[in-house]
């Protein structure tokens, strides 16, 4: 939104009011304007309020554009922070900066020619990556020839590459410059130069020469690495070692499994990461404690931590000890957090010795491994675990509770029958009612159907969700609960019967339109014949109207097609629009002839959706032909 001139005159005024709010206010404000204001902004870049001086820096970055950038660049030559904060703009304004800077390559001051290097390298854009490699080979700074090496990886200009391996013997920082350049090329007719650094005198240049090698990955880099590990002092065997994990080469020597739990202990976590990779790729069974004390300290609440403790979780399967991980489960010096990782990876391998011990963790106060070890039980069920599991359903935690219910509806413990229904009416959680239901079916449905009438219409309609007994979903389908109909006209979908085909006809009849939906969607689930979905198609209500053409689309014969033909005149829109989307299943030729009246319809949505059909994938020859692609 631009602003009057007679407002920028006021506002150019006020920023230089004795009143510092007044030029705050205007430094915000101008950022509305056009080029007029730039220099009385970068003026304001002197403004002795660092919240004036903000605003105006936001504001000359908000305005951007080459005049901005071009009035900028005289401040690269000014006091330090004016000096920062006109870097700070240039680089916000982006890629017009950019051809702004070459000349600055040429100058005669080393500083502006690296700064200019560095908001090349910072935008990643350049269309003279000539002139970078130039200064790569001829510029007498160490400094700008290392920022030169940094910006040709950034752009990775392939013609340099020559001249990057050249400069591995300029001084340590341009040569450490030109090592992270060429890890981005990852170009295998480099390894050699690199790996002739392993020689170098200076261990900075080695460990550096050891870490690229790593990350452009190639097997004859491996090699190289293996072969150095013999001679290589301790601190370079760990930055060996990561290399080797990188590139997929791990070695098993003896003082592999020590250099990773080191690393694993006390390296970063992009560190760690490699340090767990390489315990993997040796099984490393005696890395376990560790690998689970470190999951120990992360919390899964948190973003972050929680995609840490899922790849922990896989490592700890790839490497498969359970009785390392039984072990874990007894050590007092392993965290909660830890342990509960340990009873996930132990239920999901189905290791069901380990079952006694994961029973035991059911009676400990540490909430998370409760429900951890409920949940394993589900996954290595043990029909001597009934006992516990009945415990457990009584937990104070709702997950707890839902666990041990799964559980023993697996066990198919059926003396859990009376303690469920007891549990049933005052289970708070919606979601653990339900599995109470489920595992009350499958203990003993007749006995649910018995209490049926005693249970509130809550209960009603999740027995009418799970049940599969087509007489039990009949009656239920008769209720007076919308809700419970609902359910059970949906669970009789999945039925292909006779009197079920005969109770969905009877509830497209149903007073409430939900339930006569349901009845279009479970004819459709049950593939029957058209001729009882095309009566909902008269439905007054649009939502019914709407399942029935979705369902018809779903076997488009010729009286169906005739049938959602009539529907493109509907009264209501999403009908219409659904229909479209049937009929365009058609091959092109019979649905764009029906279509293309609806080009002339009055409703500008239905227009639009015909003519991305019909014109999307098509191309004019002339204004009365349309010739398909």
């Amino acid at each position: 939104m631009s602003i009057s001139n007679r407002k920028i005159t006021r506002l150019i005024k006020d920023l230089f009011d004795i009143d510092a709010q007044k030029r705050h206010m205007a430094a915000e404000v101008l950022g509305e304007g056009d080029e007029r204001v730039i220099y009385p902004l970068i003026r304001a870049l002197k403004d002795d309020n660092p919240g004036v001086q903000d605003a105006a820096m936001r504001s000359l970055i908000r305005i951007g554009g080459e005049v901005t950038a071009y009035m900028i660049i005289p401040l690269l030559r000014d006091e330090p922070l004016l000096r920062n904060t006109a870097l700070i703009i240039l680089k916000e304004i982006g890629e017009v900066t950019v051809p702004l800077l070459k000349p600055l390559l040429k100058d005669k001051d080393y500083d502006i020619r690296k700064f200019a290097l560095d908001l090349i390298s910072e935008i990643k854009k350049c269309d003279y990556p000539e002139e970078i490699k130039r200064l790569l080979k001829e510029d007498p700074n160490p400094n700008v020839r290392a920022s030169a090496a940094k910006v040709i990886g950034l752009l990775q200009y392939k013609e340099a590459v020559s001249s990057l391996l050249d400069a591995l013997n300029d001084e340590e920082w341009v040569c450490f410059s030109a090592l992270e350049s060429l890890s981005m090329f990852k170009d295998d007719s480099t390894i050699n130069s690199i790996i002739a650094l392993l020689n170098n005198s200076s261990e900075s240049i080695r460990y550096a020469a050891i870490d690229t090698l790593g990350k452009i990955g190639f097997p004859e880099a491996g090699k190289a690495l293996l072969e150095y590990f013999k001679r290589a002092n301790e601190f370079e065997k760990e930055a060996i070692l990561k290399s080797l994990v990188r590139i997929g080469m791990t070695p098993t020597f003896p003082e592999s499994s020590e250099i990773l739990k080191n690393i694993l202990k006390n390296g970063d976590w992009d560190e760690k990461m490699i340090a767990l990779k390489g315990i993997a790729d040796i099984k490393d069974v005696s890395a376990i404690k560790d690998i689970v004390d470190l999951a120990g300290s992360l919390d899964s609440s948190e973003p972050d931590d929680e995609d840490k403790l899922i790849f922990i979780k896989h490592i700890l399967m790839i490497i498969g000890s359970n009785d390392s991980l039984i072990d874990v489960l007894n050590d007092p010096g392993i965290r909660y957090r830890g342990r509960r990782i340990a009873v996930e990876v132990l239920g999901e391998l189905g290791y069901r010795n380990a079952v006694p011990y994961i029973i035991n963790l059911l009676g400990i106060d540490f909430r998370d491994v409760r429900r951890a070890a409920a949940k394993a039980l589900v996954d290595m069920p043990d029909k001597n675990i009934g006992n516990i599991l009945l415990d457990a359903i009584d937990d104070e935690d709702g997950h707890v509770r839902k666990e041990a219910i799964i559980a023993l509806g697996k066990i198919g413990d059926k003396t859990a029958f009376l303690p469920l229904m007891n549990c049933l009416l005052k289970e708070p959680y919606k979601d653990v009612v339900e599995e109470i239901i489920k595992t009350l079916l499958i203990l003993d449905a007749e006995s649910v159907y018995k209490y049926l009438n005693e249970f509130p219409d809550s209960i009603k309609e999740i027995v009418a969700r799970y049940s599969d007994d087509i007489d039990m979903l009949i009656k239920l389908s008769e209720e007076g609960n919308k809700d419970i109909r609902t359910a059970a006209i949906i669970s009789l979908g999945n039925f292909n019967e006779e009197k079920v085909f005969n109770r969905l006809s009877n509830a497209l009849k149903d007073s409430e339109p939900e339930v006569r939906k349901a009845a279009v969607m479970a004819m459709g689930n049950m593939n029957c014949s058209c001729d009882g979905i095309k009566t909902a198609l008269n439905d007054p209500d649009m939502w019914v109207r709407i399942y029935a053409v979705k369902t018809l689309s779903r076997t488009l014969k010729q009286d169906t097609v005739n049938s959602l033909k009539n529907m493109l005149s509907d009264r209501d829109i999403p009908v219409v629009l659904s229909a479209i989307d049937a009929i365009s299943q058609l091959n092109k030729e019979d649905s764009f002839a029906i279509l293309r009246p609806l080009l002339e319809h009055h409703e500008e949505e239905i227009r639009e959706k015909v003519h991305n059909i019909i014109f999307g994938n098509c191309e004019y020859e002339d204004k009365n032909m349309v010739v398909v692609r």
